[in-house]
């Protein structure tokens, strides 16, 4: 038992770094559901123990929301709008950083998807 509790503890303490890197400016890669591609930026700010602020830039569009980090998954879950548009959007934390998003908006939605990578920087 005493094995178990010190390798859960060494554990732990290799994710706090991660979670902590979460914060900051990401380069953003994604399709939207038309098949479509873009890039810009998106920027995580903390709000609580488990809340995050997100905000997009991609080209002249700007979209602002409001996030909750899931630590089971790790999942990011956000409410966000754009252009008078409401959307959510989902993101498997994955243990380098990045963010692996599905994400649907509007009316007659669809489903797009998006990488977030951190340090703003993507991946071309």
């Amino acid at each position: 038992m005493r094995h178990f509790l010190l390798a859960t503890a060494f554990v732990t303490g290799l994710a706090a770094p991660a979670l902590a890197q979460r914060a900051g400016t990401y380069g953003v890669e994604g399709q939207s559901a038309d098949g479509s591609r873009y890039e810009g930026t998106a920027t995580l700010a903390p709000l609580g123990q488990n809340t995050w602020r997100v905000t997009w830039r991609v080209g002249n569009d700007t979209a602002s929301g409001v996030g909750i980090l899931i630590p089971q998954g790790p999942l990011l879950v956000v409410g966000y709008t754009m252009g008078g548009q409401t959307g959510v959007a989902a993101y498997a934390v994955q243990a380098d950083g990045r963010l692996l998003g599905t994400w649907t908006q509007g009316q007659g939605g669809g489903i797009g998807t998006e990488v977030m990578q951190p340090g703003g920087a993507t991946g071309k």
